[in-house]
């Protein structure tokens, strides 16, 4: 019984976080809370203040990584005698909890998966590694994403044409998603078309490149719209 009243709980609590995410709401100084104030946490004396991400923000964004997860930055206040902190995070939906060690600043990053409610904290360490207390806990909610993007489907490649040592390499994208816009990085080499990309960035599908003649080479194609999610062509061959 407990353990569903404890469920029951932390789903409410999930809940009320996401749904009063918004795109309006997702900015540090307009964040609405639920609970306590939205300034820093303050600990026990000779503790940190948590300062960002807010306590109880409810939409944090972060910097988007891919379509699961998004890098969060983390700051707190300075202690005096700390040489070094421990972060600990908690996912409080799943209950994982980690901690990030031998932090020698007072912010660091740490890439979360989004739609999920974290919990974290922050304990300084002297040189001796006495440990100090450890700060308030904050918790926010990691924006999630409410439409989920698909992947481009793969380039299909067009034979390469030449004029000499000037190659022309052209082929095909196309993404499930109508509004995604795809950009394109270009591998060519001798060995298997999956060494370094010799172009990156490309919005058109075709490019020249200078190649020597008397060679095989393979190619390829990447495709990412501006969610950074991609796909790879197959491997294609061809003699100059």
């Amino acid at each position: 019984m407990k353990s569903t009243f404890k469920y029951i709980s932390l789903l409410f609590f999930t809940l009320t976080f996401i749904v009063s995410c918004s795109e309006e709401c997702c900015d540090y100084e307009d964040a609405a809370t639920t609970g306590s104030s939205s300034g820093p946490v303050t600990g026990s004396p000779g503790s940190a203040n948590l300062t960002a991400p807010l306590n109880n923000k409810n939409c944090e964004i972060g910097t988007l990584v891919d379509v699961f997860t998004s890098e969060v930055t983390f700051n707190w206040t300075s202690v005096t005698g700390a040489d070094s902190y421990n972060l600990t995070y908690t996912d409080l939906l799943t209950n994982d909890t980690k901690t990030k060690t031998n932090i020698t600043s007072t912010s660091t990053k740490i890439v979360l998966f989004r739609g999920r409610i974290y919990a974290w904290s922050v304990q300084g360490i002297s040189s001796n590694s006495n440990r100090g207390p450890s700060s308030g806990t904050a918790k926010f909610y990691l924006q999630g994403n409410p439409n989920f993007n698909k992947v481009p489907l793969a380039a299909v490649l067009a034979s390469p044409s030449n004029s000499g040592n000037d190659v022309t390499f052209s082929w095909t994208g196309k993404d499930p998603d109508a509004n995604d816009t795809l950009t394109y990085s270009i591998y060519v080499d001798k060995v298997d078309g999956k060494q370094s990309p010799v172009s990156s960035g490309l919005t058109s599908t075709s490019t020249k490149i200078t190649l020597e003649t008397g060679s095989t080479y393979y190619w390829r194609i990447k495709s990412t719209d501006q969610n950074n999610n991609s796909s790879y062509s197959l491997v294609s061959k061809f003699s100059l």
